[in-house]
């Protein structure tokens, strides 16, 4: 994102340097994960089925419920679901009740809506701009009619790279992207960090299975 004067005009060294910027004091080992964002961090979590990618963001809206601004998860790939119940149940997010509210299936206008209200949530969760059917355009569109608001969105994988057009050219434009790979998060961030953050910590050989494999049936597994 380009720093500009208040007058949109070019500044020196000096009036850069003096600029003071609104962050996220992050401690701990998310602090070790995503380093020291700005308050309005744009992040991009992709990764295969089953691997973590909403478990880790489950955790993540959590420890964002501490900076005393409300959480929005937009939970268009589960929906109002069993399985993401079970996701909260795991997590505890009874803890933060009253800071963090979720989406049904809210479309982009929906959306929208919501965060054009007094008092809206601070932190937008996308979860997944693939069922959302999210474009580059519109997500533009998004970041720019609500410059002061945090935006996550969680997308498919496809040869280790974000999947489809949309989506790589979302990730250029994310501050923070993060790989999400058999329960661990490895997490490219322009405010430093950069430490691999482990998700769900379970023995190598009960891990979830790969994306070629059979699930098991039988055992709940983190989405």
């Amino acid at each position: 994102m380009s720093i500009k004067s208040k007058s949109n005009r070019a500044i020196g060294v000096e009036d850069f340097m003096s600029k003071r910027f609104v962050t996220l004091n992050f401690d701990g080992v998310w602090r070790n994960t995503l380093g020291e964002p700005e308050a309005n961090f744009r992040m991009l979590v992709y990764g295969h089925p089953g691997n973590g990618k909403t478990e880790f963001c489950m955790q993540f809206a959590k420890y964002l419920c501490s900076f005393d601004k409300k959480v929005y998860f937009n939970s268009f790939e589960q929906g109002i679901s069993k399985s993401l119940q079970t996701c909260l149940e795991r997590n505890a997010m009874r803890e933060v009740k009253g800071k963090i509210i979720f989406g049904n299936k809210e479309n982009l206008e929906e959306m929208a809506n919501r965060l054009s209200n007094r008092n809206s949530p601070h932190f937008v969760f996308i979860d997944s701009r693939d069922y959302m059917n999210l474009t580059k355009e519109q997500y533009i569109s998004l970041v720019e009619r609500f410059p002061h608001k945090s935006f996550i969105i969680i997308c498919w994988e496809d040869a280790k790279k974000p999947k489809g057009t949309h989506a790589k050219a979302i990730e250029y434009m994310a501050d923070i992207k993060v790989h999400v790979k058999r329960f661990k998060a490895y997490p490219r961030s322009r405010f430093e960090g950069n430490q691999v953050y482990t998700i769900w910590d379970k023995p190598t050989n009960t891990e979830a299975p790969a994306k070629e494999e059979a699930p098991n049936l039988f055992t709940p597994q983190p989405q």
